[in-house]
């Protein structure tokens, strides 16, 4: 199997990227692809033989651009309409084969494509999903948030893309005459066609910011006491922010960003911020809870961001379950006051 890695994403606004000339839109999407490193090794031998490699393997120009769309991401029509040849050449390389000549004898050498260089907008656009603000917050299950607050450990993968196809066509169709409350809960989310696969996978990039995103929360509503108040007003939240905001700027010189990037969340997310956020949280027993839930977030996030966990961290990989587990019982004990 010749293994390839297919991505796409959103490039935002290239308005200001081009020189003078008709009007175009202000935003463009990239699909491109990476070819895995292929290597055999026959029975009983110990050389492994190198088929194909890029010469720079970890270098960006190894992720080479196969569309180049001027559309909104968001755009479902659009962006299905373009990407619909490159879909069908996709499923016709599935089902054939490549043959080369390899040592004088032929080789047949089949396509396996792996279309894990999606972020969770990406992925929701490709499988027919709702938008990322649905009840249905997951694209690896059925959860609703509703669902996931109560059980934060007890989950796995259901979700398909064949399911997501049975899923629209019920959606489409509404066979039982359901009402549209009925459809929906029926159907889990699905609100489009699915027209790509992808493969249910979540970059370690969105997992620091959705992390990062809810720790900012929940930094706040500690500075707050918010486990004694919980239904504090507009202005004390905007005053627990700002208080927020100015004290990792003078300790850490993290200027405040509208929007959770990846430098900020890998920044805050470290033992250095939380002690001084800490500063800020009147009780010492929430601070020490704080620092047991900071704790074991840094000891997980290792196996989600290796490419080999077993062979990079394999201590910290043994501990996951454990650390997982813990981690959900402080959330719903200790943070019981927002996920319950």
């Amino acid at each position: 199997r010749w293994m390839i890695k297919e991505s796409c994403d959103g490039m935002g606004d290239i308005s200001r990227k081009q020189g003078g000339g008709p009007p175009i839109p202000g935003k463009a999407v990239r699909f491109s692809f990476t070819i895995i490193p292929f290597l055999v090794q026959a029975e009983g031998e110990e050389e492994v033989v190198t088929i194909f490699r890029e010469p720079k393997p970890n270098f960006e120009l190894s992720c080479k651009p196969l569309c180049l769309m001027l559309v909104d991401e968001s755009d479902h029509e659009t962006l299905t309409a373009v990407l619909g040849p490159v879909v069908a050449e996709r499923n016709a390389m599935k089902h054939s084969r490549l043959i080369l000549s390899l040592g004088g004898l032929p080789r047949s050498f089949r396509f396996h494509f792996r279309g894990t260089g999606f972020d969770e907008k990406m992925v929701r656009e490709m499988e027919g999903l709702e938008a990322s603000g649905s009840t249905y917050i997951c694209t690896l299950c059925d959860s609703t948030r509703a669902e996931a607050s109560h059980n934060m450990v007890l989950h796995s993968i259901t979700r398909s893309h064949d399911e997501n196809l049975e899923r629209y066509e019920l959606w489409r169709t509404n066979p039982f005459s359901e009402s549209a409350d009925e459809l929906r809960d029926r159907v889990k989310g699905v609100s489009a066609k699915p027209f790509m696969e992808t493969q249910p996978t979540l970059d370690a990039l969105h997992c620091d910011i959705g992390n990062a995103t809810e720790f900012y929360k929940i930094f706040q509503d500690e500075i707050g006491e918010v486990y004694r108040n919980p239904n504090p007003r507009r202005e004390e939240r905007r005053s627990w922010r700002a208080a927020l905001d100015k004290q990792l700027r003078k300790k850490m010189k993290l200027r405040p960003v509208m929007r959770m990037n990846g430098n900020y969340a890998r920044r805050l997310m470290t033992q250095e911020a939380i002690e001084v956020v800490c500063e800020l949280v009147p009780s010492e027993e929430r601070r020490e809870v704080l620092r047991e839930l900071i704790g074991l977030y840094l000891q997980m996030k290792p196996v989600w961001r290796s490419s080999c966990p077993a062979k990079e961290c394999p201590d910290q990989l043994c501990r996951y379950s454990f650390n997982s587990q813990r981690f959900a019982e402080l959330l719903s004990t200790s943070f019981k006051y927002r996920y319950c």
